[in-house]
């Protein structure tokens, strides 16, 4: 049996994205966002890996997902580690410059769901049932 998707499956299934289980490779509009060098964080901790836009590296970072996009932005959790602790912030992407800033506080774990009004909303929990919201500064 063949399986055939449409807009509405695959939003859909980025609905049912995690941090531990999201797409590696995805457009948006004509960028092509590809995960590389992917793994697991740790012992069953999030998917992590470098991420490229058009076959060329954002940075040295490693990022987790999923990752959203404003059509101008991608929005993605870049992980961060420091002496005493480590965890995720969001990341903004500009998609034609690479050029990227992040974002807020860090967090055990971001799973990024959608975006409105400008307010990104993510989850910041494994089971996403904790609901948190950023206002992304313009």
């Amino acid at each position: 049996m063949i399986k055939r998707f449409n807009n509405n499956t695959i939003d859909n299934m980025r609905n049912c994205e995690t941090a531990w289980q999201f797409q590696t490779e995805r457009e948006f509009g004509k960028h092509k966002l590809r995960y590389i060098n992917v793994s697991e964080l740790g012992m069953d901790g999030p998917t992590v890996g470098n991420v490229t836009i058009d076959d060329t590296m954002i940075s040295s970072a490693i990022f987790g997902g999923p990752p959203i996009s404003d059509g101008v932005y991608l929005y993605i959790p870049e992980f961060q580690r420091n002496l005493f602790s480590s965890g995720f912030k969001i990341c903004k992407v500009n998609m034609e410059t690479l050029q990227n800033r992040v974002y807020g506080e860090l967090k055990p774990v971001i799973a990024l769901d959608r975006i409105e009004n400008n307010i990104i909303y993510y989850f910041a929990d494994r089971n996403q049932t904790k609901q948190l919201t950023f206002t992304i500064p313009i």
